[in-house]
């Protein structure tokens, strides 16, 4: 189905990994976005964009005059504040590969370059992982009963860091907190409600490193619901993906979403089709409770993000993932190292205060 509107011209400010295997695929499928340019200072990368038939432009104040409409930034994390608050400035439509922002102090500057009509919004894709829609589903439907706790992690071993992360500090955008906790906790936050405290153990585990690369972080949702969020890459025996505990019955889910790695691998929603997101059936939903011990997935729909994209620009529809969400993640990473420092629990509210 076409959009009922002249697509959006959309531009990516970086082309490493991030632009070009996440993000560049799903613009290109996205009714309603045209994507057209590239930003990038490194000659290789913006020879490689051309190729790619996008035009390559050396800074953000470029894209005016191409004619460009929005831009996707995922330049490293360290940088989306001030590039945000750069491309608002410009009058720039605007999309925040996560996280948002790396403090809440920065968090909040971003929002308040927006200007009225201007859609700003963070990439939260794993909110369309098939595996968080169907517990996001059982929920909702009340077969879950109360939800009492819930652990997500994503746990990987890469002794061997890029520098972009180890070599910078948590607030700088480096570690595991702000690089793979961004998705658990916006995770968690979704489904549960905001937090109102935090504990968090943040490690340096492995060497010539700056800042943390295994971290457990507890959150208390004011809902009463707990979670507990783990984020590793010095983690060589991974545990379940997800597992939920309520008052009706409870779930673990092993492995994880294809979407990521059917990118990687070079296959996309236009080149899949109604296939895309479809998880293999021998993963599931295993059951404690009345009603089938395995439960199929629902299909993964990190597709839907980037048309709402389109739609909040050229109708004015809210954005898939609204700025306070991104901005109340920024408060529990502030609560994370907070608590790590002083090893106690910490009050949000206390946490943005300060």
């Amino acid at each position: 189905m076409t959009a009922p509107f002249e697509p959006v011209r959309w531009a990516v400010a970086g082309w490493g990994a991030g632009g070009r295997v996440f993000h560049a695929p799903m613009i290109a499928a996205a009714d309603g976005l045209d994507l057209v340019a590239v930003v990038s200072t490194n000659p290789d990368r913006a020879r490689d964009a051309r190729s790619a038939g996008l035009e390559a432009l050396p800074d953000l104040e470029s894209l005016h005059d191409a004619g460009v409409e929005g831009v996707t930034l995922t330049t490293p994390a360290g940088t989306h504040a001030d590039l945000a608050v750069e491309a608002l400035g410009l009058g720039l439509h605007v999309v925040v590969d996560k996280p948002f922002a790396t403090t809440a102090e920065d968090a909040r500057r971003i929002v308040a370059a927006a200007s009225p009509g201007t859609v700003l919004t963070v990439y939260q894709n794993r909110r369309w992982d098939g595996d968080f829609l169907t517990i996001q589903e059982l929920v909702e439907s009340g077969e879950l009963g109360r939800v009492d706790r819930l652990e997500s992690r994503i746990e990987r071993f890469r002794p061997e860091l890029p520098r972009w992360t180890r070599d910078r500090d948590s607030v700088h955008g480096g570690g595991v907190l702000v690089d793979l906790g961004p998705h658990l906790i916006d995770q968690a936050v979704h489904l549960l409600g905001p937090v109102q405290q935090v504990f968090a153990d943040l490690a340096v585990l492995g060497d010539d490193r700056r800042s943390e690369d295994d971290a457990v972080v507890m959150l208390r949702h004011a809902s009463g619901s707990r979670s507990t969020i783990v984020a590793s890459v010095h983690a060589a025996a991974e545990g379940p993906r997800f597992r939920v505990s309520g008052t009706r019955g409870g779930l673990r889910i092993e492995g994880f979403d294809p979407q990521e790695s059917d990118l990687f691998a070079g296959a996309t929603p236009t080149s899949l089709g109604e296939r895309w997101g479809s998880d293999d059936p021998a993963r599931a939903a295993h059951w404690e409770g009345d009603g089938p011990a395995r439960r199929p997935l629902a299909r993964g729909r990190w597709d839907t993000f980037y048309p709402s994209v389109a739609a909040a620009v050229r109708t004015g529809t809210p954005p898939p993932v609204p700025p306070a969400d991104a901005v109340h993640v920024a408060e529990i990473f502030d609560a994370a190292r907070r608590s790590a420092e002083e090893g106690r629990w910490i009050d949000v509210a206390t946490a943005i205060s300060n």
